[in-house]
């Protein structure tokens, strides 16, 4: 009797002792895991701050280039230039004295070698009186240089009263005496002009039609006509003594003698006519883009108004406008066409031009 009591609590106090252990080593268990897991943090953290570094590195290097770029483009200085008493002084307090502590060195700038781009004006074309040539500099302080038939005679400044046929050479030299290319215009100076006021004579399919050169009411310097509906377009025409241009009429003197895209050429330029004007409600004033002039003498025939024409359009009922309007970018050129407009309709972004 006695030894099954002993043997019971020799089982009793074993299972003690093996629960004893189970739990201590579960808790070692989760020790440990708590510690792993803990080190994963720690490489996480070390992983997500590296990343951060390497981000503000490539950013930092992004900024420091960025700023070397517009370093170099507001350097307009090249050689050597005489330093001003300023400069002499700020020179003469960046030298250390003996025994001092050296001065910061000077910050060190690339110089501008970027040609200035140069157009002249009048644009190129044809004329019925003579004109005063001068060149245009896209950037300050430029010297400006025209020659009459090469290049090998050039005045500085401008040419006033020019009244020869041929080609006129021109370029620009910028502050940093960086010089553009020498470029050409042609002119012809035309003793011709049979037609009225403001109006030039264009070739059209063999036979000669007058052509405004503004936009109704053809003056220079006003506000073009617009919210006006086809047919009060034909009737203001006609109480001018002159009729509404038809688009084959409008296109021959927007294109030109050289059958360009645009009235100043066969690429688009954004600066050359009012095309870009994202924010405008109402056009400019005609003749106000000087840029913007074909080569038979008629402005604002690529953007500013789409124009009324007497052509009709495929669909019944409907006309042809022309040329863009003041926001219609590249697509004011002087094939572009759209006939969604009813005769009777009035747009604040349409007007017209009469030919006789």
């Amino acid at each position: 009797m006695k030894n099954d009591k002993n043997q019971k609590r020799v089982s009793v106090r074993v299972l003690a002792i093996v629960l004893f252990l189970l739990i201590f080593l579960f808790l070692i268990f989760q020790c440990q895991i708590k510690e792993r897991n803990g080190r994963l943090e720690e490489i996480a953290k070390e992983q997500r701050e590296l990343q951060l570094q390497i981000a503000i590195e490539k950013a930092q290097g992004i900024a420091d280039s960025l700023i070397k770029e517009d370093s170099i483009k507001k350097a307009d200085t090249v050689g050597e230039v005489s330093p001003s008493p300023a400069m002499r002084k700020s020179a003469s307090s960046a030298t250390p004295s003996a025994g001092g502590t050296p001065a910061t060195p000077p910050v060190e700038t690339v110089a501008d070698s970027t040609p200035p781009q140069a157009s002249i004006l009048p644009p190129p074309g044809r004329y019925f009186r003579p004109i005063d040539l001068h060149v245009e500099c896209g950037e300050p302080k430029c010297e400006t240089e025209i020659s009459i038939g090469d290049s090998l005679n050039p005045v500085k400044g401008k040419i006033e009263n020019y009244n020869q046929t041929g080609k006129v050479y021109f370029r620009a030299t910028d502050s940093a005496r960086n010089v553009s290319q020498w470029q050409t215009a042609t002119y012809d100076m035309a003793r011709d002009n049979n037609c009225s006021e403001n109006s030039y004579p264009v070739p059209v399919k063999g036979k000669t039609v007058c052509i405004d050169a503004y936009e109704f009411p053809n003056k220079y310097g006003e506000k073009p006509r617009n919210m006006v509906s086809q047919n009060a377009a034909v009737m203001l025409c006609e109480n001018a003594g002159k009729r509404l241009c038809s688009v084959e009429e409008w296109q021959a003197a927007c294109q030109g003698n050289q059958n360009s895209r645009y009235p100043y050429g066969n690429s688009y330029n954004q600066t050359k006519c009012a095309t870009d004007l994202k924010s405008a409600k109402e056009p400019n004033r005609s003749g106000h883009t000087e840029h913007c002039r074909s080569y038979y003498g008629m402005y604002d025939m690529s953007g500013n108004l789409w124009e009324w024409t007497s052509t009709p359009a495929e669909r019944e009922g409907l006309f042809l406008v022309a040329g863009g309007a003041w926001n219609t970018q590249n697509a004011s050129s002087c094939t572009e066409t759209k006939f969604s407009f009813y005769p009777q309709n009035e747009y604040p972004f349409v007007g017209f031009r009469c030919c006789k």
